[in-house]
């Protein structure tokens, strides 16, 4: 049956839903006399919501052929590449002398939550606002279509919860693992309905909670509009806030709380076949996994204090280790907030230990939520294999047991996190290697690389020996960091899946 593109459709409604955030910034830009910028968003909202308009008539009125079906990551990508140009288009209009490829380079690491920022000096809070508008629309729309356009496809993570329900690969003999990675006319025919499903599902939960931890941080003594970035950047782990944001343990504290939500999916509505798990959510294998690695790192902490002798006394140390959890859970779910009560930038992890927080951002968040890195299910389905075969070693002739499902994840679900493994290494050694032809040093190509692929973009602060800057940097390695962003918020299965269907 002839039909229209779905990806046209879903393009104008973000290009519409773009135009109405600039709104926010515009009218946050009257209330604070920054006139200039105001103008700036405000016109750019009127210019967008008009070719809005006059593409989504010529969608409608126009003549309809038939759609050959498209892989999801054609139209993906052309969204993450397409919309930072008009989200940038305000942004050159609002910082004095800011060049477009700059200003897109701002909006991309925004919109794939990666918080790099290349604005230097005194930035307006108007423009704060902008950013984490786009980082936390970008979390929403993420959050949606990974359940929407890839839980189908058995990609994304939803590849290790096979056998949970009928809903992801149902079909689950080792001939036919991979039946449900099939892009036909069945699939594009619901990709409309599963995208407004899902949006019906998570949206109202995703801003209901945004404005519950907005009010919490204004009680807590934030300003209200530095409170409203923080929530919007905790919820879609971007980390972006003005310097020194934070006010006090209370807020961290309450930060803390919330980037809980970036571990599991189980903690957000939908995705059922993640829902459908046996056991309470507690039980959930990515936060038990979280839980464990941010106890090493306090029993390490606490031993490292016991044996370090310290003038400032017992408070002093309390805080230190505070302001290590805090930034080791907030780098874990690939936020990026690095805790003041600790010392900041100079007191957390200085030194060599900046590779914890590298390795931390590596591991990643949880499946199907706005973290980005290998994630923690991955992590889990490998350890579990790793247990299995030591257990193997000792038993050659043991029987595994676990269960159908943990049988499963051992099998099938460690073999897709090994290719996932092995693809993000691959990544990571390309990326690394074509920035150290821009000019920059290994360990810095490293750092910046990690922070591109793994969307966590304050790790170049706090990672290596010396504190380094995105604003530093080339046109040639923004181009190839801006490639790690996509190809990190996209799914490295889902570009592999274009060329091998299994």
């Amino acid at each position: 049956m002839p039909r229209r593109s779905h990806g046209v459709v879903i393009l104008v409604a973000l290009m519409g839903l773009t135009a109405l955030a600039m709104l926010l910034p515009a009218a946050v830009g009257f209330t604070l006399r920054e006139h200039q910028l105001a103008r700036a968003f405000l016109y750019s909202a009127l210019l967008l919501g008009a070719v809005t308009l006059f593409v989504h008539l010529a969608n409608r009125s126009g003549s309809v052929e038939k759609m050959t079906s498209a892989h999801p990551f054609f139209y993906l990508s052309f969204a993450y590449v397409f919309l930072p140009v008009l989200m940038a288009v305000p942004l050159t209009e609002a910082v004095p002398g800011i060049r477009f490829v700059d200003a897109w380079f701002e909006m991309l690491s925004a919109f794939t939550t990666t918080g790099a920022s290349i604005l230097e000096g005194e930035v307006t809070r108007s423009l704060h606002l902008w950013r984490a508008t786009v980082a936390w629309g970008g979390g929403l729309f993420l959050m949606s279509i990974a359940v929407a356009l890839l839980a189908p496809l058995n990609l994304g993570g939803f590849e290790l919860f096979r056998n949970q329900s009928g809903v992801v690969g149902a079909s689950l003999g080792r001939g036919e693992m991979h039946q449900s990675i099939r892009i036909d006319e069945s699939y594009d025919d619901k990709v409309l309905s599963r995208l407004a499903d899902q949006l019906r599902v998570i949206a109202p939960v995703y801003v209901g909670v945004t404005l519950f931890l907005w009010v919490a941080l204004s009680i807590a003594g934030n300003p209200p509009l530095v409170a409203l970035m923080l929530a919007m950047s905790t919820l879609s782990t971007s980390g972006i806030a003005p310097e020194g944001a934070i006010n006090g343990l209370a807020s961290e504290m309450l930060i803390a709380c919330f980037l809980i939500f970036a571990l599991s999916r189980r903690l957000w509505p939908g995705a059922q076949s993640m829902q459908q798990m046996q056991g309470p959510r507690l039980h959930d294998p990515e936060l038990r996994l979280a839980a464990v690695i941010l106890a090493v790192i306090l029993v390490a902490l606490i031993l490292r204090a016991s044996f370090m002798s310290s003038p400032s006394g017992l408070g002093a140390q309390l805080a230190t280790i505070w302001g290590h959890v805090f930034t080791s859970l907030s780098f874990l779910t690939t936020t990026g907030f690095i805790s003041e009560v600790g010392g900041g930038v100079s007191g957390i992890f200085v030194g060599a230990a900046g590779i914890v927080v590298l390795g931390l951002a590596m591991l990643g968040g949880g499946v199907a939520t706005t973290a980005g890195g290998l994630k923690l299910m991955r992590i889990f389905a490998l350890t579990w294999q790793a247990r299995r075969e030591v257990s193997k070693l000792v038993y050659p002739d043991s029987v595994g047991g676990d269960g159908e499902r943990l049988r499963s994840l051992r099998r099938d679900g460690a073999f897709s996190a090994w290719l996932f493994l092995m693809i993000f290494i691959f990544t990571l050694t390309a990326l690394t290697a074509l920035l150290t032809f821009t000019g920059l040093r290994l360990e810095d190509a490293t750092i910046f690389a990690v922070a591109a692929l793994t969307t966590t973009g304050p790790l170049v602060h706090i990672a290596g020996p010396e504190v380094l800057h995105w604003a530093e940097l080339g046109d040639a390695a923004k181009v190839i960091l801006a490639l790690g962003m996509l190809l990190g918020r996209l799914e490295l299965l889902l570009l592999l899946s274009i060329f091998w269907r299994r």
